[in-house]
């Protein structure tokens, strides 16, 4: 991650608006949080299985086989009599339509005519996938694919298992880490580092610890970054008074006013482009439930952002990044929404897959599908954006280095206009990088290359830090970059 004493920019890394660090001036621009917009579900009720599917993880992408991957968690540990858990395995070309295909490996009711997989644990016990990662960096094929996993004996912890094809699991033989269940599990491609979050309890209930490896063998000792706070208590009482009014929106079983409260069900941490995001799937509790073993309540997806994975903040005001769909719509999501693992880069576009169930308790009449796998998509870089009006707005960026010939902008600017121009260290426009010599880019493209009058290319001394001043008319900018 770039310091503030060195601010330097690799070559091709986008810079995003996701926090002020890297900037010292916005003049007349709104910031604006998004939410993605939701497609609906990919992978629904598997009956053979007699499962509804869910997810913590993302879709992971094998080049040689040229194929997205993805587990999802299918049987209840009720369903198996005591052995700790079995994924289903899909593939697909196009991240949309996904098939199962019949590996068997594991029987399940009475046939291994299925797409079941799974880490053995010894003792005929099996765990499930639930967070892969491909990584093309270990130079041993057989460890090309690694995953987390969670186990309820001896202890509640998380275990690790590696494998070439991503069906035949080992377990790696390191001490298990303490952990509730929901962790989480992702690889920062970047630096190689893998990350991932265990929960432990907080202030306010749930809450979630960060561990990270340099080479998925030695782990560092869980230290808690995320919880719910006070602030989310009092939101809580006001979000849950909100949905119990809304007729429109799926209602919980149980509630008890006096066991109103919040806390974060799953964090999942990823590195994207120059910061780490974290998706909270926070958990409205609205009334212990009639056996008194846990609560009834609903979720909401709140992003966060960090510079490095200990001090997080929240975007949007804290509003829903991904929240409930309505009754009637067909949608899975209505009550339980259990967030991205990561972002899936696609072009110029993000893919987050999560997700979607339609109770907690079960209500009086229940449709048998349950839960699916859903898919919602933005644009590439979309979380926030820095947005004009009629007047001129701008934002200055704080003094940096580079690496790269070229500047970048993904923004909208087909209803207006962005021009840009260099500063130097000592305050003053750059010769030939002035406002007057931008040609203003008119047009909306996630990929849109800045250039003056008579310069396509940044200046030839990358090593004397320049300010970049961002001016836009009807036009909103979401990131800047160097290639």
């Amino acid at each position: 991650m770039t310091s503030d004493k060195d601010r330097q920019f690799p070559a091709g890394e986008r810079q995003l608006f996701l926090d002020g660090d890297d900037v010292a001036r916005v003049d007349g621009l709104r910031r604006v949080f998004h939410e993605p917009q939701k497609r609906g579900a990919v992978i629904r009720r598997e009956a053979a299985l007699g499962g509804n599917p869910e997810i913590r993880s993302a879709p992971v992408w094998d080049p040689e086989e040229q194929v997205w991957k993805l587990w999802t968690i299918c049987i209840t540990p009720e369903e198996l009599h005591g052995i700790a858990g079995l994924s289903g395995y899909h593939e697909s070309r196009d991240g949309l339509h996904w098939y199962q295909p019949i590996l068997r490996e594991a029987e399940y009711l009475g046939t291994r005519e299925n797409n079941l997989v799974y880490i053995p644990m010894g003792d005929g016990c099996t765990a499930e996938i639930l967070g892969a990662v491909y990584d093309q960096g270990d130079p041993d094929p057989s460890r090309r694919y690694k995953a987390l996993s969670f186990t309820m004996a001896p202890q509640l912890a998380v275990l690790f298992a590696t494998s070439p094809d991503g069906i035949r699991w080992t377990r790696v033989d390191i001490p298990p880490i303490a952990s509730g269940d929901e962790p989480n599990f992702s690889l920062d491609k970047k630096d190689r580092l893998f990350i991932a979050t265990v929960k432990v309890p907080g202030p306010f209930g749930r809450s979630h610890a960060l561990i990270v490896s340099e080479d998925f063998a030695s782990w560092s000792e869980p230290e808690m970054v995320f919880h719910a706070d006070e602030e989310d208590q009092e939101q809580a009482r006001q979000i849950i008074a909100e949905r119990l009014a809304d007729p429109t929106l799926q209602q919980p079983v149980f509630n008890h006013p006096e066991e109103h409260a919040v806390d974060v069900y799953n964090f999942a941490i990823s590195r994207y482009e120059s910061r780490y995001i974290g998706f909270a799937s926070m958990f409205y509790h609205t009334g212990r439930a009639w056996n008194d073993r846990n609560h009834d309540g609903f979720h909401h997806v709140q992003m966060a952002s960090s510079r490095d994975m200990r001090s997080w903040r929240r975007l949007g005001e804290r509003a829903p990044f991904i929240g409930p769909s309505p009754l009637g719509s067909g949608a899975y999501d209505t009550m339980q929404i259990l967030g991205p693992s990561c972002p899936v880069v696609r072009e110029d576009q993000l893919w987050f897959y999560y997700s979607g169930i339609r109770h907690r308790w079960r209500p009086p009449k229940v449709s048998p599908e349950r839960a699916a796998i859903c898919l919602a998509t933005m644009r590439r870089d979309g979380f926030v954006s820095l947005d004009a009006d009629e007047s001129e707005g701008s934002v200055t960026t704080a003094p940096f280095r580079w690496e790269g010939e070229r500047l970048y902008l993904n923004a909208e600017a087909d209803q207006g206009e962005i021009r840009c121009e260099l500063i130097s260290s000592e305050g003053q426009p750059l010769e030939g990088y002035e406002q007057g010599d931008s040609i203003p880019l008119v047009a909306d493209g996630a990929r849109q290359p800045v250039e003056w009058r008579d310069r396509e290319f940044m200046p030839a001394d990358s090593k004397c830090p320049v300010q970049l001043r961002i001016r836009l008319r009807k036009a909103r900018l979401y990131s800047y970059w160097l290639e």
